[in-house]
């Protein structure tokens, strides 16, 4: 997909920015990053920013959407790809709520992609998941994620180990409206009836393995990481992420079942 010439310019002119952030805070497991990998995807997100429905602060744009990766799934070059083949599917909505359920509801037929718990392994990356044609929670999480991202919508990943039942479970998160909003990735669920969050408000702020967690690009002001279900048996990742248990419990932001207001 094409740009115009002052989409280019735009995204030429934060380059070394964009760069720089990159570079500083890449997981240590990805160096050196390959200067070509990283402009090209510096590039894209600053052109998808640029044509974003919504406008957002820059602090935000650097943590959601700019990001290569999720949650150190393996490096794809995702970004190009998912903008040409889901960019129509957003064009002329009203806000990034509603084009990331949009999103939601389509890109899954499309690439082929249905979650299964028979999937390789969890945190797979999505040229991985679209190879096999499933996927896990976390593995349609980082897919949507990505899909949000290559059109400039800032979307997070989220997730915890359940306090009540057996098990865990991972989803997404989307910035709109100056907020963050849940989405029930890949669940066709109507996004005012989401399953989980009767589960997500029972979660325990006393404990950090039943804690809500939010992942990030940088380090976390805290120096919080995402506590996982991926990497055992230590099950604290060097994901950087945000305590967001308080949001899920009754009263929170997130407790409340409804979409954000238009």
């Amino acid at each position: 997909m094409g740009f115009c010439l002052a989409v280019v310019l735009a995204a030429i002119s934060v380059l070394p920015r964009d760069f720089d952030y990159i570079v500083k805070y890449a997981p240590p497991q990805d160096a050196p990053l390959p200067a070509e990998y990283v402009t090209n995807n510096c590039l894209l997100a600053a052109a998808a920013r640029k044509s974003a429905i919504e406008e957002y602060p820059d602090e935000i744009y650097l943590e959601y959407v700019l990001p290569y990766s999720v949650i150190r799934e393996g490096r794809d070059d995702w970004r190009g790809e998912f903008r040409e083949r889901f960019a129509p599917l957003v064009e002329g909505m009203d806000d990034m709520y509603s084009a990331a359920v949009k999103l939601d509801r389509t890109i899954w037929d499309m690439i082929d992609v249905h979650y299964d718990t028979r999937r390789d392994q969890a945190r797979q990356s999505p040229r991985h998941s679209m190879r096999i044609h499933m996927a896990s929670c976390t593995g349609i999480s980082i897919i949507l994620i990505d899909a949000c991202r290559a059109v400039g919508i800032p979307a997070r990943f989220v997730g915890c180990r359940w306090t009540t039942i057996p098990g865990n479970h991972s989803w997404v998160e989307v910035w709109s409206r100056g907020g963050w909003h849940v989405l029930a990735s890949g669940e066709k669920e109507r996004e005012d009836d989401i399953w989980f969050l009767d589960y997500a408000c029972q979660a325990d702020a006393s404990r950090a393995d039943r804690r809500i967690y939010a992942s990030r690009w940088s380090t976390s002001p805290e120096g919080t990481l995402f506590w996982c279900t991926w990497d055992f048996p230590s099950r604290v990742s060097d994901v950087p992420a945000d305590d967001v248990t308080t949001d899920y419990l009754p009263g929170g932001r997130a407790s409340r079942k409804q979409q954000p207001a238009h």
